[in-house]
């Protein structure tokens, strides 16, 4: 028996199907981008919120909060605290970890049990506050531009401290900074105009994308 040969009828219509189930992938990849993206954006701005609530509260930021001994003002939070100088003191490695009981290490443990924020990873120190893709800090303009985002105080002049995130994928960066910013998050030279920061895109990875608190 001869066997018969798709149609042009029948080919068009399997390929109409197999578009459709394409744009359909496309689209949920883009959905779920889009989610990650208004993540990033609401860590930045819960840490805003929780960061002036606590200085309203206790005169000074978290991590630089000075504690003395014998003082036990915030749940769980020991001496020695910070300098109280007005900047969140203490180095960021290339990992994204900060150095152990610096300031910078201490401010989410500050904002968790003062009650501003109500999730952090206890296990890890270093790294307490985390996205899907790497770790997040708040640190000194200082600190964010000597080691991590070259030229942020460059074109942040008047920031003294900044969130700054690890290891983000250049897409949800873009997606970020398109909604907080102008759109251009590589480190580009002074005098572009954009308040948000971060080093240039490499191998789909933003390494570091610094805000200003």
């Amino acid at each position: 028996m001869k066997q018969r040969g798709f149609t042009l009828v029948e080919i068009a219509i399997v390929l109409v199907i197999i578009g459709f189930i394409l744009g359909g992938i496309i689209k949920s990849q883009s959905l779920i981008g889009s989610a990650k993206a208004k993540d990033v954006i609401a860590i930045i701005e819960d840490l805003r919120i929780a960061t002036v609530s606590f200085k309203q509260r206790y005169n000074y930021l978290p991590g630089d909060f000075p504690i003395n001994v014998g003082e036990t003002p915030i749940p769980n939070v020991n001496p020695p605290g910070g300098n109280g100088n007005g900047s969140i003191d203490g180095a960021i490695n290339a990992q994204g970890q900060a150095v152990a009981n610096s300031e910078v290490a201490n401010v989410p443990w500050h904002l968790y049990n003062a009650g501003f924020i109500s999730k952090i990873d206890p296990t890890d120190v270093q790294r307490r506050l985390k996205t899907v893709y790497g770790a997040v800090h708040i640190a000194s303009a200082a600190t964010v531009n000597t080691t991590l985002v070259p030229n942020f105080t460059v074109v942040n002049p008047a920031v003294r401290n900044a969130i700054v995130f690890f290891n983000l994928p250049c897409d949800i960066v873009t997606e970020v900074d398109n909604k907080i910013d102008n759109g251009v998050s590589e480190n580009v030279p002074a005098g572009a105009g954009g308040r948000a920061f971060g080093t240039a895109c490499v191998s789909n990875v933003v390494n570091w994308y610094a805000v200003g608190l």
